[in-house]
């Protein structure tokens, strides 16, 4: 913990000094992964597959807020839907409409935790993310997390319907929507992990928001735990058929992901617990105070000190009246005398 501690530590100053920078390469980094993940699953419109598209906008996003980012990236993946069918179009916009009212109804600022739940879909860890939502934001975080995950499977389930089009199984517009709608409704891998993510995430939030000594670790094992139950008792249910070792793997990660949280954000000396009582007017307070958990800052002083002979301030400043003495007669002081000061340097890091 006090190696984490330490990290905090310097990272907040590193952020600090470098914010300006490190904002619009993370923003950078998560929308051109996003882009080549629609690229590598949908890229069916040969004109924005190309790398350099993506590159181009996800610099644009680098430098847009998060919602501004989500309806690019909306929108480029529509386009590559459109290239399959416009009724595959059609449905996907009407999902993403219905996105975007609760989105920037209850969490307008959520747009990231959506773009990395898809991301993390797609990289097969989706396990890894409910815990550490739970910890660090609201129970209305649910939404963007459900949301991220019905839009991964329906990236998913464009390969399998560009296939259904082209054996030209389904021809009327009709049934291709029948067939979309059976497809991302009868999905049980997707309503397994929209259920197991949504109770996880409320799990965690109600216990970490409770006033107990070590909420967070507590709600940190109980939401492992509990995702890991949902998941199999859901697996059961509805005979889905995810991998047991992925979901072990992404369990074990995001209560790692979640521990390092928990010391980041929230680590509390219980040790030193602190009961307060006063009164105004109206009220009488108890209060409950616990210190966090800090790493002293090392305080280092340097001192140089030059090897000849040292001399007193007084000394040094008589020296400097017979230098500037001799100067006004027609003499040059030594540049050796002026090797003779000493040299402090302090440097408190506090």
């Amino acid at each position: 913990m006090a190696f984490l501690l330490e990290f905090k530590e310097r990272f907040k100053t590193f952020y600090n000094k470098y914010n300006t920078y490190i904002v619009p390469a993370a923003r950078f980094i998560i929308a051109l992964i996003s882009f080549l993940m629609i690229n590598a699953s949908i890229g069916y419109m040969d004109k924005l597959k190309n790398p350099i598209f993506a590159i181009l906008l996800s610099v644009v996003c680098a430098f847009l807020p998060g919602g501004f980012t989500l309806v690019i990236l909306s929108m480029f993946m529509l386009f590559h839907l459109y290239a399959i069918s416009a009724e595959f179009a059609l449905l996907t916009l009407c999902i993403v409409l219905l996105m975007y009212l609760l989105y920037f109804r209850f969490t307008p600022k959520t747009a990231y935790i959506l773009i990395i739940t898809a991301i993390l879909c797609w990289m097969k860890i989706p396990f890894a993310i409910p815990v550490v939502i739970g910890l660090c934001t609201t129970a209305l975080s649910v939404i963007p997390v459900g949301f991220g995950i019905i839009i991964y499977y329906i990236i998913r389930t464009a390969s399998d319907y560009e296939a259904a089009i082209s054996n030209q199984s389904i021809t009327e517009s009709m049934k291709q929507i029948t067939y979309l709608v059976e497809s991302l409704l009868k999905n049980r891998q997707m309503l397994v992990m929209v259920i197991a993510a949504v109770i996880t995430i409320l799990v965690v939030y109600i216990i970490r928001r409770q006033k107990i000594n070590h909420a967070w670790e507590i709600a940190i094992v109980a939401g492992s735990v509990t995702e890991f139950l949902m998941l199999v008792v859901l697996q059961i249910a509805f005979k889905s058929d995810f991998s047991i070792i992925l979901m072990i793997l992404g369990v074990v990660l995001g209560a790692a992901v979640a521990y390092v949280c928990n010391v980041v954000f929230f680590a509390l000396d219980y040790k030193r617990t602190e009961y307060v009582q006063y009164e105004d007017d109206e009220y009488y307070y108890y209060v409950k105070a616990v210190p966090k958990l800090n790493v002293a800052s090392e305080d280092v002083r340097i001192k140089h000190i030059n090897a000849k002979k040292t001399k007193k301030t007084s000394d040094i400043r008589d020296m400097k009246k017979t230098s500037s003495h001799r100067a006004e007669s027609g003499y040059q002081a030594a540049s050796a005398e002026e090797d003779d000061d000493i040299l402090f340097y302090d440097n408190d890091d506090k």
